[in-house]
């Protein structure tokens, strides 16, 4: 039996608008997940090198030690949906933040490379369980008119995170020696993430449930009181009428994915999930000094390159936040996509030729960009919006598990595929699966800016054909 959750009443019915407050802080607490996610993924590219000297793996065991937090991923991902639909979404934020601060903790202590893989692997149970229920959280508390620029700042989170974890990879690798950074100092870039992952929890504590979580649950006026909190009276009014008619006409359970009119929905949100990892963005970010450092650069500037391939990320995700609610979805992503495309050749080229570094910087800039402003911002935009709300949380779980598994195998045979494909065979096939991601958008995906996420519902219900009419 769940415990209703307490929420104040708005103060009169004199109160009209909503509080933007509460919409902060909602937004905060889905950024601090994305940040935490962002740091946790990628922290593991500056470590990456000292652990697998400090531990002597070979290649099939350092992919291992780059990919074993994305098993966790897959775990995260796959179950974090249906405790949200079953518990609530703040209680499983709640266990995410748990999750990273134990694997922070627990890698600085590892006495052994099981010991390392256990605690990386419950770090990734952290990162997979944010990435389905932070932006179904905010996407379920925004209003419709900026909703997707809310849930990108989850996708902006996970850029700061990134940049942070980079950032903090460079400080440390130049505090000591390298036999230091071989026996210490990657310890303490896992370390670190443990700051953020309290601060987010105390954040956890002072924003609100989702409103169409509780509804679903019984506690409509609840529900009802977070609306207003959010929308104000007359907008609350109308949102709760119409999440009620839609909770009515859901069925609820996984069937209505599999073989009811959602089925296309589920489709295409594992393939634009899949599709996002399979041109090698997370591969290519875990190993990203390790890139450097094969193209010819010193250790010290490949970190630094790092750097800026993050500050590239940051800047394009922030434009990424101005344009989603006003190009729409679906363009933001094919324009990446080409950038991603034109930029993994570019890359391969100047393997093939014996190019210089400063090339190789710029090219996996213009992709990181691509990326950012398309899969990397939007993607989780629309995975968010376009399943049914009774079983959402469990939709998610399966469209996102793509990431995971994907990511896992780009993780694990990327140094391999560097031996046997060379460079540039294998950013050559990045390349090819980034214009295939971009067919697959052009063809399948619709559009679902300034729907809400009802009327999104109605539009897999209508049939394709809908999907041009606005709402």
């Amino acid at each position: 039996m769940h415990s209703p959750l307490k929420v104040s009443s708005p103060a009169g019915s004199h109160r009209v608008r909503g509080s933007i407050g509460a919409l902060i802080v909602s937004t905060l607490v889905s950024s601090l997940a994305g940040f935490l996610f962002g740091y946790d993924n990628i922290v593991i590219s500056g470590a990456i090198g000292h652990l697998s000297r400090y531990y002597r793996l070979q290649p099939v065991a350092v992919g291992w030690a780059a990919g074993c937090a994305l098993v966790g991923c897959l775990l995260g991902s796959a179950t974090s949906g249906v405790l949200a639909d079953r518990f609530g979404l703040k209680r499983v934020l709640y266990a995410c933040a748990a999750c990273f601060a134990l694997s922070s903790f627990g890698v600085w202590m590892a006495a052994s490379f099981a010991q390392f893989v256990v605690w990386r692997i419950i770090g990734g149970v952290g990162i997979g369980s944010a990435s389905i229920v932070a932006p179904m959280y905010i996407a379920e508390i925004a209003p419709a008119t900026v909703r997707g620029r809310l849930v990108v700042f989850y996708q902006l989170g996970i850029v700061v995170g990134i940049l942070g974890a980079v950032y903090v990879n460079m400080l440390i690798e130049g505090s000591g020696s390298e036999q230091w950074n071989v026996e210490h100092g990657w310890r303490w870039m896992f370390a670190a993430g443990a700051v953020p992952a309290i601060i987010f929890a105390r954040a956890i504590a002072f924003s609100k449930e989702s409103p169409r979580w509780l509804m679903k649950a019984g506690y409509e006026q609840q529900a009802q009181d977070v609306l207003v909190a959010i929308n104000g009276v007359p907008a609350a009014d109308a949102e709760g009428a119409e999440i009620r008619k839609s909770l009515a006409q859901e069925e609820g359970g996984l069937q209505e994915l599999f073989s009811g009119p959602f089925r296309r929905a589920l489709l295409i949100g594992f393939l634009l999930a899949a599709f996002s990892q399979t041109s090698g963005i997370t591969c290519l970010l875990s190993f990203l000094p390790e890139v450097f450092k094969s193209a010819g650069q010193r250790s010290s500037d490949a970190f630094f390159q790092a750097v800026l391939v993050g500050i590239v990320n940051l800047v394009f995700t922030l434009l990424a936040v101005w344009l989603v609610d006003r190009a729409g979805r679906k363009t933001l992503i094919l324009l990446g996509t080409c950038l991603q495309t034109l930029a993994l050749g570019m890359i391969a080229s100047l393997y093939w030729i014996g190019g210089a570094g400063l090339g190789i910087l710029a090219g996996i800039m213009a992709f990181v960009a691509g990326h950012a402003i398309g899969n990397g911002a939007v993607c989780w935009v629309v995975i968010s919006e376009i399943f049914p709300t009774k079983v959402r949380g469990a939709a998610m779980s399966i469209a996102t598990s793509a990431i995971w598994i994907f990511a896992y195998l780009a993780n694990q045979f990327f140094p391999l595929m560097q031996t046997r494909l060379g460079s540039h065979g294998t950013f050559f096939l990045f390349s090819a699966m980034a214009a295939i991601n971009f067919l697959f958008v052009l063809i399948l995906v619709p559009e679902t800016k300034g729907y809400s996420l009802e009327e999104i519902s109605h539009i897999w219900s209508r049939g394709p054909e809908a999907e041009s009419t606005s709402p």
